[in-house]
């Protein structure tokens, strides 16, 4: 792979942030999801034997991984490596994994199209905001510097994702409409390569990808989320699951629920993971995990009407044909798992 055109960078710290992209693409270009590995019991426990859990790099296993929550699990867990949400929650759909971690903007989108799924597990930003982990990006020399500016404009991001999401909440914002822009559907990979070479004006993404953008590639938030309301991020499980692994389920969440708890008191530790788990840069790993500390909530009907207006702003873009009812979209009777928890030392 060629390096993005008009790179300047002698082939030193700029080779190095092109070969971090060349990761983060292959790992979206090496198919559906993986299989990696299992922990806990070699056979398993319960009646409905190991638990499948769908993750995605850097996700739910290394945080686990970090808080020592992966130790002494009296089942199996094999899990199931995904390049991004969407075949993830395709898999999660179908019965071929059992429970797995998505935004809430993926999750709606799912929803939406019909899945047989429900929320289990429910997480939000412990301050309140969106987080600057969650930005429309522009390379460095863009004359583009005010969203207003946007309009007529190319703006790539993966259809149904946070990254829509968060470029629909700014742009509402700004007093622009889904149709003053021109959506390009790109995976995160394509869109950091068509973005380096001048073939989309912008790009909304999430996570690490913005981490890399910003320190990495020196390139610039045009806005982020920091402004905007908490959006809640969820675990779901298929209703097969549900019904026939409800231990290992719930002993699951549990581990989530303390791990969070801890990622809050020990973000280097969780950073030096991350970095490890990812490959991306520690000064990375740092600013993904200082603007991803959250706090558990209760799953309940109070968390329809955030996943209402997400469902009503992709219905307003044209992304869906309709607002599906969300009446069995949250399953409650995991919240006890995950309340109480301590926290590890």
């Amino acid at each position: 792979m060629t390096e993005p055109d008009g790179a300047q960078e002698s082939h030193g710290a700029g080779g190095r942030r092109w070969a971090l992209w060349i990761v983060l693409a292959l790992l979206i270009a090496a198919g559906a999801f993986a299989w990696r590995g299992h922990s806990g019991a070699a056979g398993g426990s319960g009646a409905g034997g190991a638990l499948v859990v769908g993750d995605q790099r850097g996700g739910i296993q290394a945080l686990l991984t970090a808080a020592g929550e992966l130790e002494d699990v009296p089942y199996r867990i094999d899990w199931a490596l995904f390049p991004a949400a969407s075949p993830l929650l395709e898999a999660l759909g179908s019965g071929a994994v059992d429970v797995g971690g998505i935004g809430g903007a993926p999750f709606a989108f799912a929803y939406a199209g019909g899945a047989p799924i429900k929320v289990v597990f429910a997480a939000r930003a412990a301050d309140g905001t969106g987080g600057r982990a969650s930005a429309i990006i522009v390379k460095a020399n863009s004359p583009i510097r005010s969203l207003a500016q946007l309009r007529g404009k190319r703006l790539a991001t993966v259809r149904g994702s946070a990254g829509q999401n968060t470029a629909l909440r700014l742009l509402e914002q700004a007093g622009l409409r889904s149709s003053d822009v021109t959506w390009v559907y790109l995976n995160n990979g394509e869109a950091k390569a068509a973005l380096a070479s001048g073939s989309i004006d912008a790009w909304s993404t999430w996570g690490s990808y913005v981490g890399i953008a910003l320190l990495e590639d020196k390139e610039r938030a045009l806005a982020d989320a920091a402004k905007l309301p908490a959006e809640t991020g969820f675990l779901a499980a298929n209703d097969k699951a549900i019904a026939t692994k409800r231990a290992q389920l719930a002993d699951f969440l549990a581990r989530a629920a303390r791990a969070r708890a801890w990622a809050r008191t020990h973000q280097e530790d969780y950073a030096r993971v991350l970095a490890k788990e990812t490959g991306i840069p520690l000064e990375v790993a740092r600013f993904t995990v200082r603007e991803n500390v959250t706090t558990v909530v209760p799953v309940e009907d109070g968390l329809r009407a955030e996943q209402q207006a997400i469902l009503e702003r992709y219905r307003s873009a044209g992304v869906i044909p309709a607002v599906p009812d969300l009446g069995g979209a949250f399953d409650p009777s995991f919240n006890a798992a995950v309340t109480g928890q301590p926290k590890r030392p």
